[in-house]
Formats: C-alpha cells, structure tokens, sequence
C-alpha cells in the first residue's frame, strides 16, 4: 500500500499506473469509472465504514473556545441543509470546484451526497472505531484507544436542542 496524498492525486497515481488500485470518494469513482477503471470494492455496499470526511480538534480547543466549535457546527449545519434544498445552487458551487466533472457525474455526486449528508452530523461512533483499527496497523496502542473518548457530541445536541436545525427545516 502506497498513500498517495490528496483523492484527486490518488485518481491520477491510478490513471499513471503508479499504483494499482486505491480508495476514492464521491466523485472520483464516476470519474475513474469514465475512465474506464472498474470498481473492486463499494465500501457503502459492504456497510464498512471509512475515516475519509470527519472533522476534528483538540480537546483543549472544545474547552477553551466552544463558541467557535458552536459557530462552526452551525455554518455546517446550515451549509449541509442549503446543499439538500438548493439543488442548482449545489450543483453551480460543484461544477466550478469540480473542475472538468461532466453534469453526469455532478448530478450522481449531488444525488450520493444528498443521501448520505446528515442535517445533524453526529460524531459516528463507528467511524472512530474504523479509524482506530486502520491505525493500529502501524500504530499498535491504537487497539487500547477507548473510541468513546475521542467523540463529543455534546455540542451537535445543544445546537439541536436549541432549535436552530428545526429553524432551518421551515
């Protein structure tokens, strides 16, 4: 196994031949596929969980400055309900950073990524603990890591204890 880096450059490692296979996210397998690569393995048909989008900090930062943890939980919130409900407005913001994606392969990602995009996004137990296990190939004291210890969803649970989901909904 070779980490190439970025998921753009991990699509152009294949398309080199520089390696032979590799994990990609939205829309990069639609991509390959145009290719002419073939899919080997659906993580999400398999139900296996990947570390690929998550967003972290330190601890010290939650403590010390939860107001910007909080403002911005809720620009992510909000960020994540425009791109559910404003369809062309998503697709214009894909298509300029999506650089060369036919409208094809912008209308599937939108489509995979409207399903899959949580209005509350709650840390995933399960992706911590998929995380870990990836670590702890290289890193063997990863398998003693309590994964509970390394989520808070105690702010999204304020944020929608608040009201503020429920405000955007209308």
């Amino acid at each position: 196994m070779l980490v190439v880096g970025d998921p753009a450059i991990e699509l152009q490692a294949l398309e080199r031949g520089i390696v032979d296979a590799t994990p990609l996210t939205m829309p990069l397998p639609l991509m390959a596929a145009k290719m002419g690569f073939r899919e080997l393995v659906s993580y999400d048909a398999l139900g296996i969980t990947f570390p690929a989008n998550t967003v972290t900090t330190l601890r010290a930062t939650t403590s010390k400055r939860p107001d910007l943890i909080e403002n911005f939980l809720k620009t992510l919130i909000e960020g994540i309900h425009i791109f559910k409900t404003n369809k062309s407005k998503s697709l214009a913001v894909m298509k300029k950073h999506l650089l060369g994606a036919s409208d094809e392969i912008l209308e599937e990602t939108y489509k995979y990524s409207a399903g899959a995009l949580e209005l509350q996004p709650y840390p995933s137990l399960d992706v911590v603990k998929s995380g870990l296990e990836i670590l702890s190939v290289q890193y063997p004291q990863a398998k003693q890591t309590d994964p509970n210890l390394l989520i808070d969803p105690s702010f999204v649970k304020r944020i929608e204890q608040s009201g503020f989901i429920a405000g955007l909904k209308r």
